[in-house]
């Protein structure tokens, strides 16, 4: 029996495949500088025999492509289909996305490729569901968090999963990549696309520069000898290192180090159903001047949460404030509750890292972190915010996400700030988030937005994320509700403020491009909206759809707005002051007496009192300013 269900049949495809260009690259928005190539499993994109998932023209979440890449992929559900890509640039490094459906009790099942380079059979790749395949209750009076538990009254989310492959050798630029489905299991192999990339060398003990340094040399635990080596440089060789426990970092200055995240891998074996050690993962560290480079960590864990309750978080991947200046680098995580939970961290620096397939947040720079800094990182497949910072008791602030690529996240958004104080994301790039791909909210407790500085969005491109309300499941959030590709909201717990974004790119929303909203009378001030483009949402939605409960105030210029059916902005309630400075000749803080200023219904004005734009003469010359 097909366990999928097909928008589109198709026969094969005939076309030479090539690297996916990323138009967002030449902005360099988005892990720009990443080490691999994309090969999609799309129409045009690859030659395949097998049957083509194709894009929907009203875009429903039930079918399987509404989780890949650009709402395509190819199925191979026979004995010999197959997918193949010519190559562009030589790797030995393979990521393969990738759905096979779940088991009935959850716990999923196997499949195997067989991968092959120009006719010649190089190995096969074994695929298991048992981390995908997150469900959640359709009933709205239901908890909504998801776990691995399929039944009739659920809706499924987080079908895709990776499987990573470090070859002997090289595939060279110029082959023919094919994988095959070798095997007659009446399973359907669904594939998404395939990453290759170069690997350098694995790090050596010698490569390393530091003179305070040991090699893990297998006497005891890794954790132990950790342990035993305060403050020192710890090498860890090549190999798979087993933690039975959560491991904490605990001497100031230690460095641990392993051969490169495609050599030294770490996982996490206990168990996430008992009660007595479904949180017994990752890696803990309240200390300074601490380094984690070079290693993949993993996990057996496969949900959220310990009997889908939210007091029993089955562990993160990174957690604790890591201290002052510690640097976590060339790492990549996957399958943990989060991949990393940080609270109190100061001048944290983590860069070229993979967040990917983790049941909540990718990273989240929490309460009291200040000048941290995300940047150069992949996030993907993660079910609640890829990148967010959450001010939950003191302020989160200074902090810092550039440079990332996040993809196919499932659940809430891509990038969320909820609370804070002059935080910033910029040069971001977000595909196909089910959700909101970007959000600034109140919906949850903690300190708030500060009025001192901004929150600041820019050079970010959105696309393919939003969602139509509707039945859970089908359409729109987890309740059903409706989200808008970015955004904005004062919502019950306090009150919106100082939010700036600019130079952002909405490209198919999947419902109105920006929404601002506001409830429990609580108010949006001092937001700011200039240099956006919208092009295309998605049937009857708007560009900017402003809720006409909003209260407060802000500022909005050069909107520039293609393919939508709606006016671009809906219209402004009474209670926002929403300015448009368009065509304006200056912005001025503060006032000289001897200027004269009218409105802009020539009434004299002695002197502004309030944000807005004045027309002010000085001598001969008039200029229409804003004043703020």
């Amino acid at each position: 029996m097909k366990f999928f269900q097909y928008i589109m049949l198709a026969t094969a495809v005939s076309a030479s495949a090539q690297t996916v260009i990323f138009e967002e690259d030449n902005l360099q928005r988005g892990y720009y500088d990443r080490p691999w190539q994309r090969y999609e499993a799309e129409e045009g994109m690859c030659r395949t025999n097998g049957m083509l998932l194709t894009p929907q023209d009203n875009y429903t979440q039930q079918p399987l492509q509404a989780e890949a890449s650009n709402e395509s992929a190819v199925v191979l559900s026979d004995k010999g289909d197959y997918v193949e890509w010519v190559t562009d640039v030589p790797g030995k490094g393979l990521t393969l996305r990738f759905s096979i459906p779940d088991s009935p009790d959850g716990k999923g099942q196997k499949g195997k490729l067989q991968l092959s380079v120009d006719g010649l059979d190089v190995r096969s790749i074994e695929l298991d569901s048992k981390w995908a395949w997150q469900y959640t209750r359709i009933a709205y009076s239901q908890e909504k968090y998801p776990d691995n538990i399929p039944g009739d009254s659920k809706f499924a989310r987080m079908r895709f999963d990776e499987v990573y492959l470090l070859l002997e050798e090289d595939i060279p630029s110029g082959a023919n990549m094919r994988l095959t489905k070798g095997d007659d299991d009446n399973i359907d192999y669904c594939i998404d696309f395939v990453e290759l990339e170069p690997v350098p060398a694995p790090v050596s003990f010698e490569d390393l520069q530091e003179t305070d340094k040991v090699r893990y040399d297998n006497s005891t635990s890794l954790s132990a000898f950790i342990s035993s080596h305060p403050g020192k440089t710890i090498y860890i060789p090549a190999g798979t290192y087993d933690f039975p426990r959560q491991f904490t970092i605990t001497s100031p200055g230690t460095k641990i180090i392993g051969a490169g995240m495609w050599y030294t891998h770490f996982y996490f074996s206990t168990p996430s159903d008992s009660r007595s050690t479904y949180n017994a993962r990752g890696i803990h560290c309240n200390v300074s001047d601490v380094t984690l480079r070079g290693v993949s960590i993993n996990t057996a864990n496969d949900k959220r949460y310990y009997d889908n309750n939210p007091s029993y978080q089955v562990g993160k991947g990174l957690n604790g404030s890591w201290g002052s200046n510690s640097v976590i680098k060339d790492v990549r995580i996957e399958h943990f509750e989060c991949g990393g939970w940080i609270t109190g961290a100061q001048n944290l620096r983590i860069e070229n890292c993979r967040f990917r397939n983790n049941y909540a947040d990718g990273i989240n720079l929490a309460n009291n972190s200040s000048r941290c800094v995300v940047t150069h990182c992949s996030f993907r497949n993660n079910g609640d915010d890829d990148m967010a910072s959450w001010s939950t008791g003191s302020f989160a602030s200074d902090n810092e996400y550039s440079y990332c690529t996040a993809e196919n996240n499932w659940r809430a958004s891509s990038l969320g700030f909820f609370g804070g104080q002059r935080n910033k994301a910029h040069h971001i790039a977000i595909y196909d988030a089910m959700e909101a791909g970007a959000r600034v909210v109140s919906d949850f407790d903690g300190t708030g937005f500060s009025k001192d500085g901004y929150i600041e969005f820019s050079d970010i491109t959105i696309r393919n994320c939003g969602a139509k309300q509707g039945t859970s499941g089908t359409q729109g959030g987890f309740w059903g509700d409706s989200a808008a590709a970015f955004q904005i909201g004062a919502g019950w717990a306090y009150d919106l403020n100082n939010v700036k974004i600019h130079d952002v790119d909405i490209y198919d929303s999947r419902f109105d491009a920006i929404s601002i909203k506001s409830n429990s009378g609580k108010t949006v001030n001092n937001l700011e909206l200039y240099d956006i483009n919208i092009i295309g949402v998605d049937g009857y939605a708007y560009g900017v759809n402003i809720d006409p409960a909003v209260r407060g105030n802000g500022l909005f210029g050069n909107i520039h707005v293609e393919d939508v059916t709606e006016p671009y902005m809906s219209d402004i309630p009474s209670n926002f002051n929403f300015v448009d400075t368009s065509g304006i000749d200056d912005v001025i803080s503060q006032v000289d007496i001897q200027d004269i200023f009218f409105d802009l219904y020539g009434r004299a004005v002695v002197k502004p009192d309030k944000p807005g734009i004045y027309i002010v003469k000085q001598g001969t010359e008039s200029r229409k300013i804003l004043f703020r």
